[in-house]
C-alpha cells in the first residue's frame, strides 16, 4: 500500500465528505518512549471506516491479554478517573505497561498509532525519556467500556507524566467533545517549534499596536477554558499576527493523523472558528523562550474550547480540550 498515495485520497476525502456520525472524544494520557519491539506502520484509514477499524484494533489488543490482564485494563466508561486531567507522574487506572509482554506492547503501539502521527509518536517517546530510560513501562494502559461489544461506547487511554492523549468514541449523532489532550515539558526545552510560532506572533502583533487588550495580568492555567472577558478577537489581530496564530493551530495538531485532525478542525469550526476565536497572552511579555527562562501563557479559545501554551511555573505544559455545551446534550 502507498502511505503517502493514501494520506493524500484522506485529505482530499476529508474536504467534502462530512464527519460520520460518530461522537469521538480524544483522550489518552502521557505516553509512549521506544518499545523493544518491530517497527510499527503508520495506520492509514479512510474517515468513512475509522470509528470501525479503532474498535477492532482495540478489541485485538484486548484479546491479546489474559484473564488477569484484562481485569486491570478494562475500567466502568462512567468513572470519573476517566476525566481526570493530571500533568504530574504517579499511578493511574488500568494496567501498567512494564507487565505486558512484547507482542501485547506491539499490539498497543499499533493501536495508538491510529490517532497519532509518526511525529506525534516521536514527541511522545521523547516525552516520556525526560523521566529516565524506564519510559513507557512506568505508564498505564486502561479502556474504559468493551470495544468489543458492538455499538457501545469506549474510551482509550495511555496515561502517565506529561503527555495526554485520549481516544473515546460514543455511538451518537455528532461530534461533541475532544480532549483533554495534555503535552508537558520539564525541562522546558521541547516544543520550542511551539514557542518560536507564538513568539513571533507575539511580535508581529505588539511591535507596532502595543499590548493592550492582549496581555492580561495573570497566569494562563493550561487545560482551563479562557474567560469570554479576556483577550481579543482574533479577527482584531494583524492579518500578520492571523496568519502565524492558524500556523501555531496546524503545527499543534500535527501529532495527529489526518483523519484526527479533520475531526478536531471540524470541531474547532462549529465551536465558531476563527472569526470567533478571543486570543491573549497572561503574565509577561512573550520575547523569552521557555528554555532561556521565558515564563508567560497563552490561550485561544471558543465557547467550551482552547487551545494554550504555558510556560509561567517554569517548565512547559500545553493542552487541546473541547468541552460539550448544552445543546450537543440535546
Amino acid at each position: 500500500m502507498n502511505i503517502s498515495k493514501s494520506i493524500t485520497i484522506v485529505k482530499s476525502f476529508t474536504k467534502t465528505k462530512p464527519i460520520s456520525g460518530f461522537f469521538m472524544v480524544l483522550f489518552m494520557c502521557a505516553f509512549a518512549v521506544s518499545i523493544s519491539t518491530s517497527h510499527a506502520q503508520q495506520t492509514v484509514v479512510m474517515p468513512e471506516k475509522f470509528e470501525d477499524s479503532l474498535r477492532k484494533k482495540a478489541g485485538e489488543f484486548l484479546n491479546g491479554l489474559n484473564g488477569e490482564q484484562q481485569g486491570e485494563c478494562l475500567q466502568a466508561m462512567d468513572t470519573k478517573a476517566r476525566w481526570h486531567k493530571q500533568y504530574t507522574g504517579g499511578v493511574r487506572e488500568g494496567i501498567q505497561i512494564k507487565k505486558l509482554n512484547v507482542e501485547q506492547k506491539k499490539a498497543m503501539k499499533i493501536l495508538f498509532k491510529m490517532v497519532l502521527s509518526d511525529y506525534g509518536w516521536k514527541m511522545a517517546e521523547t516525552v516520556a525519556k525526560q523521566d529516565g530510560e524506564q519510559g513507557l513501562d512506568k505508564y498505564y494502559i486502561a479502556c474504559f467500556g468493551d470495544p468489543r461489544e458492538a455499538g457501545a461506547p469506549f474510551a482509550l487511554r495511555l496515561c502517565e507524566h506529561h503527555l495526554t492523549i485520549v481516544n473515546l468514541e460514543i455511538a451518537g449523532g455528532k461530534i461533541a467533545e475532544f480532549g483533554p489532550i495534555l503535552l508537558g515539558a520539564n525541562p522546558p526545552v521541547l516544543w520550542q517549534k511551539d514557542v518560536e510560532i507564538l513568539m513571533k506572533a507575539w511580535k508581529q502583533q505588539t511591535e507596532k499596536n502595543g499590548h493592550k487588550g492582549l496581555l492580561e495580568k495573570g497566569n494562563g492555567i493550561s487545560s482551563q477554558l479562557m474567560p469570554a472577558d479576556q483577550g481579543m478577537l482574533f479577527s482584531a489581530l494583524t492579518a500578520e499576527t492571523q496568519v502565524t496564530l492558524k500556523e501555531a493551530w496546524e503545527h499543534r495538531l500535527k501529532i495527529f493523523t489526518p483523519t484526527i485532525k479533520a475531526r478536531i478542525n471540524a470541531l474547532h469550526q462549529t465551536r465558531g472558528g476563527w472569526e470567533k476565536s478571543r486570543v491573549a497572552f497572561y503574565k509577561n511579555a512573550a520575547d523569552k523562550p521557555s528554555k532561556d527562562g521565558g515564563k508567560w501563557d497563552f490561550k485561544c479559545g471558543l465557547p467550551g474550547m482552547v487551545w494554550d501554551f504555558e510556560s509561567s511555573r517554569g517548565h512547559i505544559h500545553l493542552s487541546l480540550c473541547v468541552h460539550p455545551l448544552d445543546e450537543d446534550k440535546k
